[in-house]
């Protein structure tokens, strides 16, 4: 099937925000990439959309051969710099993220307060700490209102806004307070990064170098000699057109290996027909679906009741 390029792009090509930054869109991933550990099979031929790099170079590091694609050359600049040994740093969403934790200090979130919850490792207790100390009606007020859609559409390309859930405010509450039951705050540097901005989890050298290409997602599987074992898409649809979302899933399955698995992440909640979505057992937290399937269809196993 041929496609026009003018109807498939992807709106990652002028990239999720009104304005091009002059920093990288994000300066750590958040997505749990103990998901894609689990669900790969050792050494993988794996395609993954670079961001941070953070999947990218957790993967290289357990012995996977990795293929990191961004469309956004400073994003993978970015990741390219970081596996080579380059400090982290702060990119817009960790600004915007320091901001709202700036303004959480306003709802009772000191940082000895934060500490302490991270510190705790049973899921009741933290549950109890939540919603005792840190949910509080002002904090959710603020929430509901820096993720309302119309505060959104000023920061953010309405594609990507439209790719959200209207009530998202109070869908991300839902989801940590469904995360603190499920996963130990004290192993998990997710949360930390969240609450606190902590740096990113360092990782081991990579077995394999990481093969880093500055690229559209669709354009390069459709074009690429390699049959992938895996597929780690992060949230590469979220904001995407349904025509580009066809031309990717096409793409995909050119350039696949027989078997092949994927992971792909939304901010969009799950929908009724779902029946095996991993979001709950992701410790960043934010995710409202996380599909972990092969191409032939069928789910690649139920998850577990808990990683990590």
């Amino acid at each position: 099937m041929q496609y026009r390029p003018e109807m498939t792009s992807t709106a990652w090509r002028r990239g999720p925000f009104r304005l091009r930054p002059r920093v990288p869109v994000f300066g750590q991933t958040y997505e749990d990439s103990a998901i894609e550990l689990r669900v790969f099979k050792p050494q993988s031929r794996v395609f993954a959309i670079a961001g941070a790099g953070c999947t990218a170079r957790a993967l290289a590091a357990a012995g996977h051969f990795v293929t990191a694609v961004d469309i956004n050359g400073r994003q993978l600049k970015y990741a390219r710099g970081r596996a080579d040994g380059e400090p982290a740093r702060r990119g817009v969403v960790e600004h915007l993220l320091a901001v709202g934790r700036n303004l959480a200090t306003l709802a009772g979130w000191s940082r000895p307060r934060l500490v302490h919850f991270l510190s705790l490792s049973e899921g009741s207790e933290q549950a109890e700490y939540w919603d005792r100390w840190l949910d509080t009606p002002l904090w959710r007020a603020v929430v509901d209102a820096l993720l309302a859609p119309r505060l959104l559409r000023l920061l953010y390309a309405s594609p990507f806004v439209g790719a959200l859930p209207r009530d998202f405010g109070q869908q991300i509450r839902q989801r940590l307070q469904r995360g603190w039951r499920l996963h130990a705050n004290c192993s998990n540097p997710y949360a930390a990064a969240l609450l606190l901005g902590d740096a990113p989890a360092e990782y081991g050298p990579s077995i394999s170098p990481i093969n880093f290409v500055c690229a559209d997602a669709a354009e390069f599987l459709e074009n690429s000699p390699a049959a992938f074992d895996a597929f780690a898409l992060s949230n590469i649809g979220d904001g995407a057109s349904l025509s580009y979302q066809r031309r990717l899933r096409t793409a995909v399955e050119r350039a696949a290996a027989p078997g092949a698995v994927l992971v792909t992440r939304s901010f969009a909640e799950p929908l009724p027909y779902s029946t095996a979505n991993w979001a709950a057992q992701d410790r960043s937290l934010l995710w409202g679906v996380v599909e972990v399937s092969r191409l032939d269809g069928s789910h690649a196993g139920d998850p577990p009741c808990s990683i990590g």
